[in-house]
């Protein structure tokens, strides 16, 4: 999942980004799942710029692999 590339396919085909489970997420930022979720309640409250969940149905929710790429970007501007 890391370094996936930036280029739209050129042979007609759809590119699909991945969704990612807060495990996912957690092995991506190198951080526990539990601080995963508190990031996210924090940016909910307003308090920081983690990427917003998105909730699939039920109890299963996902993040978008180009929202925690982009919030990784912007944390290596910093």
């Amino acid at each position: 999942m890391i370094g996936m590339d930036d280029q739209a396919p050129t042979d007609g085909t759809i590119a699909v980004r991945p969704l990612m489970t807060a495990r996912d997420v957690s092995r991506v930022l190198g951080v526990g799942e539990r601080t995963v979720w508190r990031m996210a309640s924090r940016s909910r409250a307003g308090r920081g710029p983690f990427p917003k969940p998105i909730r699939i149905g039920g109890k299963v929710v996902r993040w978008r692999w180009d929202d925690v790429e982009k919030y990784l970007r912007e944390l290596a501007r910093k």
